[in-house]
């Protein structure tokens, strides 16, 4: 089975932290966002490809276990791996490293439901959702 995964990096900026002067815990989200779209962009399968399929994939559930905090300047290396389905789902996990000294500082997943134009669900993968996964075998 292949793993699909891509990893960004990404400076904290000041406009990011909270009164503590740490990452404020909601831009995690927009961070996994960005890699999200790293990811697909990389394996040829983004929401403008999606879209123009007739699909959205709106986020349907995110956990995120926080366990150290990241400061102004530090550099946050997100590692994303794709989850393979057999469902109308698409599921990552994150892994959150401090560049400075490699120490995993957050894990978090992710997890997007097919819909389509009108918002309504889709309980079976969409043929072209599953013609990717049968091109980068990631149930092999």
């Amino acid at each position: 089975m292949a793993i699909l995964s891509t990893t960004i990096e990404k400076r904290v900026p000041f406009h990011d932290l909270d009164p503590l002067n740490v990452l404020w815990h909601g831009h995690y989200v927009a961070y996994m966002e960005e890699a999200r779209e790293a990811f697909l962009e990389k394996y040829g399968i983004g929401y403008t490809q999606m879209g123009g399929k007739g699909y959205i994939e709106p986020l349907v559930n995110v956990n995120v276990t926080y366990r150290g905090s990241f400061v102004y300047g530090d550099t946050v290396v997100i590692e994303i791996v794709y989850k393979p389905s057999r469902k109308a789902v698409i599921e990552f996990d994150y892994k959150f490293y401090r560049k400075s000294d490699g120490k995993l500082m957050t894990e978090a997943s992710s997890k997007q439901h097919f819909v389509n134009k009108d918002f309504e669900p889709v309980f079976s993968r969409p043929d072209f959702y599953k013609e990717w996964q049968d091109k980068w075998k990631v149930f092999e």
